[in-house]
C-alpha cells in the first residue's frame, strides 16, 4: 500500500535524490511518453541525474519526444518514479525488474493499485501531464519550449484534442500557456487527430465491418485478429485511439475494440462510455480497470466470447442508468 502524498512532498522527494529513472507504461501513449519527458527536463533544470528508461514498445510518432533523455543501459539509479502507470502489469517486459522497487508513482487512474512507496494520485486529472505540470512548478524550475511540447502532447493526447469529457480547465491552461511560449501546436495536432496511414483506413473499415451490436444498440463491440494485422503490417500506431470511434456512433453508450495482443492469443479490451457508465467498472470484472470514460482489462479467449462477455457487463452497467 503506498503511502499517499501531494505534489509539494513529491517534488521535496526528488531534490533529496541524485539520479532518478523515470518508467513508462507498454503501449505507451502521448500522457506517459510526454509526462516522463517533461519530468526528465524539469528534473535536469533542477541539477539532478535522471533519465527515462527505454521503452521497447515505443513508436516514431513518440519517440522523438525522448531524444537524449533516454537512459544508458545498466543505469544506476537511486530513486524510481513510474509515470501514468495504474499497475505494475502495465510495466513494459525489460523494466519489470523495478516492480517491487518503485519509489514514486505519478499518476492520474482512479483505479491505481498503489504499488510505489509513495503515490500522487489525482483522479479527476485529465492526463498524468496535469500532475507533472504541477510537480515541475513545485521543483521551482523554468519551463523550456521542450517541456511545453511534451506537456502539451501529454495533455492533448489524453483528451482527445480537449474534446473528451475529461477535459479539465487545467489542461486547458497547460496548452494555452505552451502555445504562449512559442509551440507550434498545429503539426502535433496533425500527427495524432488527423493524419491516418492507408493501413489505419483499412483497420478502421474492418473494424466497422465485424462490428456487433447489442438488440437496443446501446453496446457495440469489435476485433481484430492479430493474423489479419501481421498480414496488412500494422503498427502500434495504426491502432492508435480505436476504441474512441466507436463513440461517435449514434445511439451508442459504450463501445468495445479487442486487439489480439503480438505475444499470445489474448485480447487486449478498450472500452469507452458516455456519462453516467462507468467504463472502469465493466472492465474491473475482468481484472483491469482504468477511467470512468476510458478503461482497459485483458481478455483471454476467442475474440467473439470476448465480445459477449464485456457486452453482458456493459448492459448491467447501463442499466443502473
Amino acid at each position: 500500500m503506498s503511502r499517499m502524498i501531494d505534489v509539494t512532498a513529491a517534488a521535496r522527494r526528488l531534490l533529496e535524490v541524485q539520479h532518478i529513472l523515470i518508467l513508462t507504461h507498454r503501449r505507451p501513449d502521448g500522457d506517459t511518453v510526454g509526462s516522463a519527458a517533461a519530468l526528465c527536463r524539469a528534473l535536469r533544470k533542477a541539477g539532478k541525474e535522471a533519465f527515462v528508461f527505454a521503452n521497447e514498445d515505443i513508436t516514431p510518432r513518440l519517440a522523438f519526444l525522448l531524444e537524449g533523455l533516454v537512459a544508458p543501459e545498466g543505469y544506476d539509479s537511486d530513486c524510481v518514479v513510474a509515470v501514468d502507470i495504474a499497475d505494475t502489469t502495465l510495466l513494459t517486459e525489460s523494466a519489470r525488474v523495478y516492480a517491487d522497487g518503485i519509489h514514486l508513482c505519478l499518476d492520474h487512474h482512479p483505479s491505481n493499485k498503489e504499488f510505489a512507496h509513495e503515490l500522487v494520485l489525482h483522479g479527476k486529472a485529465a492526463a498524468a501531464g496535469e500532475v507533472i505540470y504541477l510537480v515541475a512548478k513545485e521543483l521551482g524550475v523554468e519551463f523550456d519550449l521542450p517541456m511545453w511540447e511534451a506537456l502539451y502532447i501529454a495533455v492533448a493526447t489524453d483528451t482527445g484534442c480537449f474534446k473528451f469529457s475529461n477535459t479539465t480547465p487545467l489542461a486547458h491552461r497547460i496548452a494555452a500557456d505552451a502555445i504562449e511560449a512559442g509551440l507550434d501546436f498545429l503539426p502535433h495536432n496533425r500527427t495524432f487527430f488527423e493524419a491516418k496511414s492507408k493501413v489505419r483506413f483499412m483497420i478502421e473499415r474492418k473494424m466497422f465491418d465485424d462490428m456487433i451490436f447489442s438488440d437496443n444498440g446501446e453496446v457495440c463491440c469489435s476485433w481484430l485478429e492479430r493474423d489479419w494485422l501481421n498480414r496488412i503490417g500494422a503498427t502500434d500506431d495504426d491502432l492508435d485511439n480505436l476504441s474512441t470511434l466507436t463513440m461517435s456512433l449514434e445511439g451508442v453508450r459504450c463501445g468495445i475494440i479487442l486487439t489480439q495482443n503480438k505475444k499470445d492469443k489474448a485480447f487486449k479490451a478498450s472500452v469507452r462510455s458516455h456519462r453516467p457508465a462507468d467504463a472502469s467498472r465493466i472492465c474491473q470484472n475482468f481484472g483491469g480497470g482504468g477511467h470512468p470514460r476510458a478503461a482497459g482489462c485483458t481478455m483471454d479467449m476467442p475474440a467473439r466470447e470476448a465480445c459477449a462477455a464485456l457486452m453482458a457487463a456493459a448492459a448491467e452497467e447501463l442499466a443502473k442508468w
